[in-house]
């Protein structure tokens, strides 16, 4: 179906979204920091990147998917946080993915959107 980017610092939850990822299909990939991220994101050639805004470091999960996006236009991007706190925040955070999910969340909700970012043409 898809390669997909998880770039996720907490690997127990990055293992169980590529457990909920592969069994529909997906090649997926995991980066364990946003350099890792970035790195794999500019030669794996992803379809989709999922990040967490939150990773260790300097960078955050936005940075990561801008910066992929940058030099691969048609990626799709979402990205996940613990840490939503209104509306404005949620502005924010739209400049760097399509799709924003809020954490915890049910597996359903990633294969959702993922499916939906796959389906997603220019504008999305």
């Amino acid at each position: 179906m898809a390669r997909i980017l998880i770039v996720e610092d907490d690997r127990p939850f990055a293992d169980a979204l590529a457990f909920a990822l592969r069994p529909a299909g997906h090649d997926v990939l995991v980066a364990a920091s946003a350099e890792e991220g970035i790195e794999f994101g500019l030669t794996g050639q992803p379809d989709v990147v999922i990040a967490d805004w939150m990773l260790g470091g300097d960078l955050h999960g936005g940075e990561v998917c801008r910066r992929i996006r940058a030099a691969c236009p048609s990626v799709k991007t979402i990205i996940m946080t613990g840490y939503l706190h209104g509306a404005s925040e949620v502005e924010r955070w739209s400049e760097y993915a399509e799709t924003l999910l809020e954490k915890p969340f049910h597996q359903e909700a990633i294969l959702e959107a993922v499916n939906r970012a796959l389906s997603c043409t220019v504008g999305c």
